[in-house]
């Protein structure tokens, strides 16, 4: 008998050594009239935390106004917390707290929220950050390739990038590489993808969406994959006869722009697989076609 005692107090302790003791984070909710809610996830140091046993607290100078452990949401297999925030007036400054069970620690964020009533944030795919430290909000696709491929020319323009591959490529089940801002996630719908492990139809223009790692930025980007890509040709001027540059292209009636000096000097559709911009003066020039620009210098030749 007080050996099974002493197992049973062995264990107790052990619990509260591996639990901790959870706080008493309450509220008394008929004092007060107004509500907003929070859905959202926990971070603590770059981790996310995924116990029940994890908690987030929200508080009004010091007085807790609501508090809510996470909860596992089997369809989207991540941990989520539903927090309801309690207040009488608008525009308090609430400040949040995380509880991390694993460590039996209490943790301040550093983000706070102004009180607005019936205002809700927050959602199973783009969930509210609870995190200490504060998580990075960029959402950029650095660069974008694909495995085993040679990118002949790529360009990002905004938040649109055409990259042209060799003629004759089978686009319909690539797999694409891509490089995002630090912590950021790839998706196709809600489906998140795996740099160097996925198979995409490129066939027509593919939108993405890239989630920064607070999960407070959404961005859409497209990306358009093209066959071939432009060819440039030139011939300098001799004597009184001007030079000439020749564009080659795959996509006929596609619009070629020649500026100079930051002025456009005229524009002529693709004919053929091909323009010529003939009788040109000694000079700099940029030829633009689609998202590609090429500068070009025609001399003087003797």
């Amino acid at each position: 008998m007080k050996n099974y005692i002493y197992k049973t107090l062995l264990l107790f302790f052990i619990s509260i050594n591996v639990f901790g003791e959870s706080p008493n984070w309450s509220v008394k909710e008929n004092n007060f009239q107004y509500t907003m809610s929070f859905q959202g996830f926990i971070n603590v140091d770059g981790k996310t935390l995924s116990s029940v046993n994890d908690k987030v607290g929200a508080f009004v100078n010091g007085e807790c106004r609501g508090s809510a452990n996470l909860l596992y949401v089997a369809s989207e297999d991540k941990y989520i917390v539903y927090l309801t925030v309690f207040a009488n007036v608008d525009n308090e400054i609430i400040s949040f707290k995380i509880y991390d069970s694993a460590n039996n620690t209490i943790r301040n964020v550093a983000t706070t929220k102004a009180f607005e009533n019936n205002k809700h944030y927050g959602n199973l795919f783009q969930s509210y950050s609870f995190a200490s430290p504060s998580l990075r909000n960029n959402a950029e696709i650095l660069d974008f390739g694909f495995k085993n491929l040679a990118v002949k020319t790529k360009t990002i323009a905004g938040s649109q990038i055409t990259i042209f591959l060799d003629k004759g490529i089978n686009v319909s089940a690539l797999n694409a590489l891509f490089e995002l801002s630090p912590g950021a996630k790839l998706f196709v719908g809600t489906v998140q993808q795996t740099a160097g492990s996925n198979t995409i139809d490129f066939s027509t223009p593919i939108q993405f969406q890239v989630l920064s790692e607070d999960q407070s930025v959404l961005k859409q980007w497209t990306v358009t994959v093209k066959l071939g890509t432009a060819q440039f040709y030139k011939k300098d001027a001799v004597c009184y006869t001007g030079g000439v540059i020749k564009v080659l292209y795959g996509e006929n009636n596609t619009a070629v722009t020649l500026t100079k000096s930051g002025l456009q000097l005229t524009s002529q559709n693709i004919l053929n697989g091909e323009t010529i911009f003939s009788n040109l003066e000694v000079g700099t020039y940029s030829i633009n076609i689609g998202t590609i620009n090429k500068e070009i210098i025609i001399n003087q030749k003797q």
